[in-house]
């Protein structure tokens, strides 16, 4: 079901980018940086790089306002290195890779514009390490197969095809359910927003953006 609705949504995104009326739709790649930290371990900072690439596609729907749609592949995760002059010996991380697809609604004034949107992610692969070891599955608690998150950015645009983005991205489901095992893994603390304790991506994600046209 879940690479389904991906290869729909997917299937959509190339259809809307090769539309017949080109004049109304803008299309590019995209590439940057991801950093990321996981809610509810007990590792806090956007220690976590990873990668951000894929492609956009948006519309104007007015003089000052755009739709834009994106589906790019995206590294998040978390990561604590050891800090041994602190006598601080934990070594661990989380490794995740999703598809991402978010919906974005940008509006513009002079060079810059502010964009706001919800992005649903398909996770593709996850790793956790202790000690630099891989955990087993049977001590821990599986990711969740799909994340629904809330977005909210700005970017510079330097000119009509070239732009800098910054964005923060935050889980609005949680991302794995609460783990008692053996494995300090989870703080016992309660989300934010809907106060429920768990884990919870959140991201900066630092992007350029090239068009390939521009609206006639």
């Amino acid at each position: 079901m879940r690479t389904k609705y991906i290869f729909f949504v997917a299937l959509l995104f190339t259809a809307i980018t090769h539309s017949t009326n080109a004049q109304d739709f803008v299309a590019g790649p995209l590439a940057g940086m991801s950093f990321s930290q996981v809610d509810g371990d007990f590792h806090a900072g956007y220690h976590k790089p990873g990668i951000n690439i894929g492609g956009f596609v948006y519309r104007p729907i007015s003089e000052n306002w755009d739709i834009q749609m994106e589906i790019a592949y995206v590294q998040k995760g978390s990561r604590k290195k050891p800090d041994y002059d602190k006598n601080d010996i934990v070594d661990y991380e989380i490794n995740l890779q999703y598809i991402q697809i978010p919906l974005l609604a940008k509006f513009h004034y002079k060079s810059f514009s502010g964009e706001a949107g919800i992005s649903i992610g398909s996770l593709l692969a996850s790793e956790e390490l202790w000690e630099e070891s891989p955990l087993e599955s049977d001590d821990v608690v599986a990711f969740k197969d799909m994340e629904y998150a809330t977005l909210f950015g700005i970017n510079y645009h330097i000119n009509k095809r070239l732009w800098v983005n910054a964005r923060w991205s935050y889980s609005i489901n949680r991302i794995r359910i609460p783990y008692d095992g053996e494995i300090p893994i989870y703080e016992p603390k309660k989300h934010w927003l809907s106060r429920k304790t768990g884990q919870y991506n959140n991201n900066v994600i630092v992007s350029v953006y090239f068009a390939l046209n521009q609206v006639l």
